[in-house]
C-alpha cells in the first residue's frame, strides 16, 4: 500500500472511531428504571438539617421518591439522625433510635465510624449519599439479587390511626419490619450549618416497628400528611433487606 493509502486509510479509522464516540456520547442516558433488576430495593439515607452536606443527597433522595417509574422498585427512607442537633440546630425529624439504627450498620459493615449523608443500599452496602452515580450503580445491582421471601401490604388511614394488613414470609432470621414514611415537609432553618436555608423532606421515617404478619395499627400524628406505608424483611443476623413492599395512603 502506498505512503498516500495508507494515510487515507489512517484518516478513515480515525473518522470513524470519532463518530461512534460522538454516538456514544449523544446517546441520551439509560433510565434508572430500564436497568432494574425485579427485586425491591430499599435505600435508607442517614441525614440531618443540621448538616450542610445532607441537602445535595436529600435531593437525590426526593428524585428517587417522586419518579413514578421508581414505584415499588426503589423505596427511599430517610433517618434523621440526633448527633448534628447539638451544634446549633434540632432536626425536627432527628431520632436516638435513627442513630442506633445506622450504628448498627456501622458495626456490621465495620465502618470506623458513622457519618452523614450515608445511604445503606438493601441493608448490604453504603456509600456518601450525595454520590448520585454511584448510588445508582448500586441500586441497579441490588435490584438483580434474588429476592428471598415475599411481601405484600395493604394500608389505610383511619382518623389518628393507619391500619395495614401485611402478608411476609421470609426466613428463620428474617424479620417484618413497618415504616410509616411521609413526604414533602418543608422546614425554615434557623441555626447552625444551614441557618437560612429552607429545606424540603422527603421519605421521613416517621415510626418503625418489628410486627408479626397480620392487621396491625398504627397510631400516628393526624399533622403528618403524605404519608406512605413500607414493609420490609430484614434479616437480623446480615441486616440485609432481601424484600420490601410500599403502599401510598
Amino acid at each position: 500500500m502506498s505512503p498516500r493509502a495508507t494515510a487515507a486509510a489512517v484518516v478513515t479509522m480515525l473518522s470513524v472511531a470519532a463518530g461512534a464516540i460522538a454516538m456514544q456520547l449523544g446517546r441520551p442516558h439509560e433510565p434508572l428504571a430500564a436497568r432494574l433488576g425485579t427485586t425491591p430495593v430499599v435505600v435508607e439515607l442517614f441525614t440531618s438539617q443540621g448538616c450542610s452536606s445532607c441537602p445535595p443527597a436529600e435531593e437525590i433522595l426526593s428524585s428517587l421518591a417522586d419518579d413514578p417509574s421508581l414505584r415499588g422498585k426503589v423505596i427511599p427512607l430517610a433517618f434523621h439522625v440526633d448527633y448534628w442537633d447539638h451544634l446549633g440546630w434540632r432536626d425536627p425529624f432527628s431520632s436516638r433510635l435513627w442513630t442506633l439504627r445506622q450504628m448498627s450498620y456501622v458495626r456490621q459493615m465495620r465502618l470506623n465510624s458513622a457519618y452523614t449523608p450515608q445511604a445503606v443500599i438493601s441493608g448490604r452496602t453504603e456509600l456518601v449519599g450525595s454520590r448520585d452515580a454511584a448510588l445508582e450503580s448500586a441500586i441497579v445491582t441490588a435490584s438483580q439479587a434474588k429476592p428471598l421471601g415475599a411481601v405484600s401490604l395493604t394500608a389505610k388511614r383511619l382518623g389518628a390511626s393507619i391500619v395495614a394488613d401485611v402478608e411476609a414470609k421470609g426466613g428463620a432470621s428474617s424479620d417484618v419490619m413497618l415504616a410509616v414514611v411521609e413526604y414533602g415537609v418543608t422546614t425554615k432553618v434557623q441555626a447552625g450549618e444551614n441557618d437560612g436555608r429552607t429545606l424540603v423532606n422527603d421519605a421521613i421515617v416517621r415510626t418503625l416497628q418489628q410486627v408479626k404478619p397480620g392487621r396491625i395499627e398504627i397510631h400516628t400524628d393526624p399533622a403528618w400528611q403524605h404519608l406512605s406505608v413500607v414493609a420490609f424483611l430484614q434479616d437480623r443476623d446480615s441486616l440485609a433487606i432481601t424484600n420490601a413492599a410500599i403502599a401510598p395512603l
